[in-house]
């Protein structure tokens, strides 16, 4: 896996106050750790890093990139599940003026883009994939969904059987 990390002291040394990224990340080993993901396509992370040494802070601006693999909701089956996404951290070596409540990342001396881009690409996890044709290949099996709307019909015209002894009663008018 490629780290991503970056030396601020090495940045400064050699002058270098814009970077520009265009990496291929491999996530594998986290993958194997994360239930719902199945597999993940090797992440494409391309963008710039923005040195600012008197104001003691790097910005970037990164596009991530990808493919998960993830399991369909009704048939279990593999379903692939292309994301992009775009995130624009800030990080800072300035204690003193750093604001807890800001959303900026507080360093020592080194940017690690690893972590925040495995946290970016669990939050594009859906809750749930359905692969196309599920509907189909359910009712071929003899399984048939019903819509909401279908299913507030059915319980809207049937009385529950804890109350047909109430039907039996005769009341006084």
């Amino acid at each position: 896996m490629i780290n991503l990390i970056y030396k601020i002291a090495k940045l400064i040394k050699a002058s270098t106050t814009e970077i520009s990224i265009n990496e291929a990340v491999d996530f594998a080993d986290a993958v194997n750790q994360h239930f719902d993901i199945k597999k993940l396509s090797k992440i494409l992370v391309t963008g710039k890093g923005l040195l600012k040494p008197t104001s003691r802070t790097m910005e970037f601006e990164l596009t991530i990139t990808g493919e998960m693999t993830l399991s369909c909701a009704l048939t279990l089956d593999e379903v692939a599940y292309p994301f992009a996404t775009t995130i624009n951290p800030t990080f800072t070596w300035n204690a003193e003026q750093h604001d807890p409540y800001s959303e900026d990342y507080l360093i020592k001396d080194t940017v690690e883009l690893a972590p925040l881009i495995w946290q970016e690409i669990l939050i594009q996890v859906p809750q749930r994939v359905v692969k196309d044709g599920a509907h189909a290949e359910l009712k071929r099996l003899g399984i048939e969904l019903l819509s909401e709307e279908n299913h507030q019909l059915e319980a809207k015209n049937t009385i529950d059987s804890r109350f047909l002894v109430l039907e039996k009663l005769e009341f006084e008018k």
